[in-house]
């Protein structure tokens, strides 16, 4: 499952993600990962949530965060959350160029089962089509 929680900066995108990884970490004896391009929401978090700082090990493109992804997944099979605070801020991409992309994340969600929760920034009446399956 890939869901997308897109809107306007400030409309509490980044509190839904929150909310959800906490709970999901509370009710499940698996992992949660949450990525975030900052340590400001660390704290935040349950102990229980692996943060992780993506601007410590800098992906410059979609491939690469793909790969990055692998490697979180690879150190760790019993991760069945991973939620991603504003993609375009780290990735630097128009989100109207990531449609392979979203591809990707989902066939990478079905393979080993795997719920992502991604926020974007951006104006709703400008979401791009092929993102509208995914939004929440």
């Amino acid at each position: 499952m890939v869901k997308v929680i897109y809107g306007k900066k400030g409309m509490g995108k980044t509190k839904i993600l929150l909310d959800a990884a906490n709970a999901m970490a509370l009710e499940d004896a698996k992992n949660v990962v949450f990525i975030d391009d900052s340590n400001q929401l660390m704290y935040n978090l349950s102990h229980k949530v692996r943060f992780i700082n993506v601007s410590e090990f800098p992906p410059d493109s979609p491939p690469v965060f793909i790969g990055f992804l692998h490697g979180i997944i690879s150190s760790n099979y019993d991760v069945n959350g991973i939620f991603i605070d504003g993609l375009t801020y780290f990735l630097k991409e128009d989100i109207n160029a990531l449609e392979q992309f979203f591809k990707e994340i989902n066939c990478i969600s079905q393979k080993y089962n795997i719920a992502f929760y991604i926020s974007i920034n951006g104006d709703l009446d400008k979401m791009p089509e092929y993102l509208k399956e995914y939004a929440a």
